[in-house]
């Protein structure tokens, strides 16, 4: 029986399609990489976990899909797993935006030497974007994907050289206006809906650290707004 993958990982599909190998670092049940080679998406692909249980249930599926020559398991912390260049694309989804540039950061030479990055952060967004504009990095692509309530971000970045001309492309995604996606309204939304969270929970306090939140998530509040405006006159 083939895999079937929830919305954000069929994206996450897609962003990866048309290379060669891809290495999925904190693989959990291996879907991805199981979906990417049965579908003859990617010829071979390598997944990995720092965790020996969920490294267990991949190689179980990996198996029961007799895949077992194509898709290597390996357990490890990140790209420590992998050699420069051994794979054309590196997907890391599923994981905070800080840990994903801390692991991307611990071993630059092996995250330069791939022709793609595919990643996938719940949170702290746009540090990684910024991470990714500051330290030789593009972002070339940049997809939604929706499940229930929640809006994930997927962003697909190589080596190069980019230029951020609105600092709101760092928290709505590189060119965010031009491509207008189709779940663009609903992740600002999102976005309004958690900044209101923290005005909420910071108004009438008067330490210097609530001030300054409850003054931050208003002012974003407003941008987020006036740009929901734009898009939809």
């Amino acid at each position: 029986m083939k895999i079937k993958l929830s919305p954000r990982l069929e994206v996450i599909a897609g962003c990866v399609a048309g290379v060669k190998s891809m290495a999925d670092i904190g693989t959990d049940h291996g879907y991805l990489p199981v979906y990417l080679v049965e579908n003859e998406l990617v010829a071979r692909a390598i997944a990995s976990d720092t965790n020996q249980q969920p490294l267990k249930k991949a190689q179980k599926i990996i198996s029961e899909q007799q895949l077992e020559k194509q898709i290597e398991t390996r357990l490890g912390s990140g790209l420590s797993v992998l050699k420069p260049g051994e794979v054309d694309a590196v997907v890391m989804a599923g994981m905070g935006g800080l840990l994903i540039r801390d692991l991307l950061e611990a071993q630059p030479d092996v995250a330069r030497q791939k022709k793609k990055l595919v990643l996938q952060p719940m949170n702290n967004q746009a540090v990684l974007r910024k991470y990714l504009a500051m330290t030789g990095f593009r972002i070339s692509r940049e997809e939604l994907a929706r499940e229930g309530d929640r809006i994930y971000e997927v962003i697909v970045a190589e080596p190069g050289e980019m230029i951020v001309t609105n600092p709101l492309e760092y928290e709505l995604g590189f060119e965010f206006f031009t491509h207008k996606h189709p779940l663009l309204i609903a992740l600002i939304d999102r976005k309004i809906f958690l900044e209101q969270q923290i005005v909420i929970n910071t108004r009438g306090k008067t330490t210097a650290v609530a001030t300054k939140q409850w003054q931050e998530s208003s002012l974003f509040i407003e941008k987020l707004n006036e740009v929901k405006r734009c898009l939809l006159n």
